[in-house]
């Protein structure tokens, strides 16, 4: 029962997202919307300011760049988040290194390095 609930407000989020980005981004007019979503001019109206109130950082980002979106920015979106993932990973990897020199240490030496230079 939980799931279903999980399911319907994630896809009633998305909802109030597209209609939020088909208004904003895309021009849509509330009229419109009405008839393509389907929901009433009320309805629309409280999504748009829903997702407003919910998501500020988002509704503003989106505000600004509504009609200067390129193809071209999202291929730069999507390669510089591939690049955040690679450094990502490398210091995930960097950082599972030094939990095994440390614990290296302390089997071979004894030197618990975690402890070192603190006091």
């Amino acid at each position: 029962m939980k799931e279903k609930k999980s399911n319907d407000a994630h896809a009633f989020h998305l909802q109030i997202r597209e209609i939020y980005r088909l208004h904003v981004m895309e021009g849509v007019c509330v009229s419109d919307l009405v008839r393509k979503i389907g929901l009433s001019r009320s309805s629309i109206y409280r999504a748009i300011s829903t997702f407003e109130v919910s998501n500020p950082l988002e509704s503003s980002m989106m505000k600004k760049h509504s009609k200067d979106i390129k193809p071209e920015d999202y291929q730069k979106l999507l390669d510089e988040i591939s690049s955040l993932k690679k450094k990502l990973s490398e210091e995930r990897l960097r950082a599972d290194f030094y939990q095994e020199m440390v614990s290296f240490g302390k089997d071979v030496y004894g030197i618990d390095l975690k402890k070192v230079g603190t006091k």
